[in-house]
């Protein structure tokens, strides 16, 4: 049996990208998880930009931003009427490479 240096327990976006980072490392790393395929929910909506900072590192964000959609703003309603309109299209501008909201869910994170 192959010896591996760490052992990931859960194979959800975290996992995984711990598992490839580690491996890019040259780490030997082992993923376990209860369920025997990919999820099929998602609970997360969207990729923060910090993240995105982080895949570009592993040569994922392009793969992402082609897959995903770009927000450019969120409506609130209270009451059937429109009460706000938050702009996330510059969002960060002076911080990241990627100042914007973007769309993607966990689940297709595996897919990259």
């Amino acid at each position: 049996m192959n010896r591996c240096e760490v052992l990931i327990v859960g194979a959800g976006p975290t996992g995984l990208v711990l598992a490839l980072w580690l491996s890019k490392l040259g780490v030997k790393v082992r993923i376990v998880d209860r369920t025997a395929g990919p999820g099929t929910t998602s609970r997360a909506l969207a990729v923060q930009a910090r993240t995105l900072e982080l895949y570009r590192q592993l040569d994922l964000t392009s793969a992402i931003l082609e897959q995903g959609h770009r927000v450019p703003a969120a409506n609130l309603w209270v009451k059937g009427e429109a009460a706000a309109r938050l702009p996330f299209s510059d969002i960060g501008a002076d911080l990241t490479p990627y100042p914007f909201l973007h769309i993607y869910p966990r689940t297709s994170t595996s897919n990259c």
